[in-house]
């Protein structure tokens, strides 16, 4: 059975209940969005709990990212698992938040899965069985299905009392500190524009480039994708593949019979071969990055086994993942420059988890 809910398809319903909360009031959020034709995110729907009531928005409808942006700012958003969900916002409505609290994040502090999902916590935690799983259906379709709808407004039904309770438990724990801090990066994480420089580096097989000239044509290459995927709001395989790139990068080309012989999809060619050829024409004239580290020599996965084994202990005697307290890639950067802490590692975890694992080293 569907819990109480309002739909709001009208700017001036939406705005009416933004000017009847007090200013303090946080917001219980969760969106779904479809994502799989597009390089960003469409928003769809976007479920909200006031502490009023709860009410689906539909952004479809004239007006509503508007009105949206106008309900969301200033005020304090409650999400879980919220990266994607931050970004469809950003991207639909223009609205970003300072911080956002995070129960997903907060469960983690408390002992639970660091992936544990919505359905699972509100299980667990308050034991509720939510629906079934409908998210990869269709939430642009309308009208939604009863089944749909009712997904979508359980999905803040319950999170302020997940919310509350969590939060007893984290002060309980003495924790809220830790957690708050990794919300504040997580938020910034998700709203982070990475670099068109540092894109050639996510390219599967960038570390087997030894060549200078092959790695200056990857970084200029893999930036270039990046941009056409934006602009027409592609994935970006869907405008060049990783194994084309590095063939790109590998062999060059002068000719559009250069790019054939690579392999490139005859559609491709016709779009894009004149300024692929341009491009690999002015990389070879440009500086090349510093070759990708290699994979841990057999020292290096000993050392990080060792920290592993440690982190594992510090987490165990805090009661959580050891995921939570230290993820692997931080442990590799250790090994690598033991006497620069990883970003992540210079706040609560400092003392707790970086000065321990340095010790190891």
């Amino acid at each position: 059975m569907t819990a109480d809910f309002q739909w709001i398809r009208e700017p001036d319903a939406l705005q009416a209940r933004a000017d009847a909360m007090a200013p303090e009031q946080p917001l219980f959020l969760d969106t779904e969005f479809m994502r799989e034709r597009t390089f960003f995110p469409v928003l769809a729907l976007v479920q909200v709990n006031d502490g009023a009531g709860n009410y689906l928005v539909d952004p479809l409808d004239d007006g509503m990212p508007q009105a949206l942006a106008g309900l969301l700012a200033g005020r304090r958003w409650v999400m879980h698992s919220c990266s994607e969900d931050l970004q469809a916002l950003r991207r639909d409505c223009s609205v970003t938040p300072d911080w956002v609290a995070d129960t997903q994040v907060a469960a983690a502090f408390c002992g639970h899965d660091l992936q544990c999902g919505y359905q699972k916590m509100v299980r667990d935690v308050l034991g509720v069985e939510l629906p079934k799983d409908v998210t990869r259906s269709n939430w642009l379709q309308r009208p939604l299905s009863e089944r749909q709808v009712d997904y979508a407004v359980q999905d803040v039904v319950h999170l302020p009392g997940l919310y509350q309770r969590l939060m007893d438990e984290l002060q309980r724990l003495q924790r809220l500190d830790w957690w708050q801090e990794d919300c504040q990066r997580l938020t910034a994480d998700a709203l982070h524009e990475a670099d068109p420089d540092t894109l050639w580096q996510q390219v599967k097989g960038a570390g087997r480039l030894e060549r200078p000239e092959a790695r200056a044509r990857l970084l200029a290459l893999a930036a270039w994708r990046d941009g056409c995927a934006r602009a027409r709001n592609l994935p970006r395989s869907f405008v060049i593949k990783d194994p084309e790139l590095l063939r790109l990068a590998t062999d060059g080309a002068r000719s559009a019979a250069d790019l054939s012989r690579i392999g490139l999809h005859p559609s491709l060619l016709r779009r894009d071969g004149d300024a692929l050829l341009e491009l690999l024409a002015s990389a070879e004239r440009g500086d090349a990055p510093a070759p990708l580290a290699g994979p841990p020599d057999a020292a290096e996965r000993a050392a990080v086994k060792r920290l592993r084994e440690k982190a594992a202990q510090i987490a165990a005697q805090l009661g959580v993942t050891p995921e939570i307290i230290a993820r692997r890639r931080w442990l590799e950067s250790m090994v690598r420059d033991p006497d620069t802490a990883p970003a992540a590692m210079r706040g609560w975890r400092y003392e707790r988890v970086y000065q321990p694992l340095k010790e190891v080293l």
